[in-house]
């Protein structure tokens, strides 16, 4: 990919996980062309690339647009999720360095510095890259890519899903730093089984039964705040 469709992808995939950019909202080649200075083709090529990580519909015949997981497909991304992020607690705890719990404690400062500040957004992209930087100090870069990209559709879950997640930022945050003491104290199988209940507090905030209305915001501000 060039750099100018990777930008677009980290984009559209950043306002995704922000919650800036909403389930269903429809992303026009021509519009998203003139936003970034591009032409069709660059931008059909992020588009394919965002389709192939789950986070835009590109049925034909029809505008491209942020998808809309089916409750199953949301099944199904948790599962994955769980999986990927098992092995890579279970791969950390192996080779665990007293640099790594200092990374690690240092996000969850970072993670508890932005909800004082009431920085919602921030809070939820912090939430999220502390499993992510697990998952790229257990050193498997394709592994860290992968739940990256899951965790941007887990934000589209959630907005699809009505939720009741930022209930429950506190509590996730002290698990986090509990998730952490664990593993330094070499009890990884404890650290395992709070990581799936900690994980399961997030599914079950999800009711399936309820769609959120979407809502189209301006895609400039959606996609150029962050």
């Amino acid at each position: 990919m060039s750099s100018k469709t990777d930008e677009i992808v980290s984009s559209i995939r950043n306002a995704v996980a922000a919650h800036r950019l909403l389930p269903g909202v429809q992303l026009r080649e021509v519009a998203l062309g003139k936003l970034y200075g591009v032409s069709r083709t660059v931008v059909r090529q992020a588009l394919q690339t965002l389709a192939r990580e789950g986070l835009v519909d590109l049925t034909p015949g029809r505008i491209a647009s942020v998808a809309k997981p089916t409750p199953e497909e949301a099944r199904d991304t948790f599962d994955l999720r769980w999986a990927i992020e098992r092995h890579a607690t279970e791969t950390l705890a192996q080779k665990l360095t007293r640099k790594d719990v200092a990374a690690l404690r240092a996000h969850v400062k970072l993670e508890r510095a932005a909800r004082a500040a009431r920085n919602a957004e921030e809070v939820r992209r912090l939430g999220a890259g502390f499993h992510v930087l697990v998952a790229q100090l257990a050193g498997n870069a394709l592994l860290a890519r992968t739940l990256e990209q899951l965790v941007a559709r887990i934000a589209l879950i959630l907005l699809l899903y009505r939720h009741d997640y930022d209930e429950h930022v506190e509590c996730l945050q002290d698990e986090h730093a509990e998730f952490i003491d664990l593993l330094e104290s070499g009890a990884a199988s404890k650290a395992l089984q709070l990581l799936q209940r900690h994980l399961q507090t997030v599914e079950v905030s999800l009711n399936v039964e309820k769609i959120a209305v979407v809502d189209d915001p301006h895609l400039r501000r959606a996609l150029l705040a962050g």
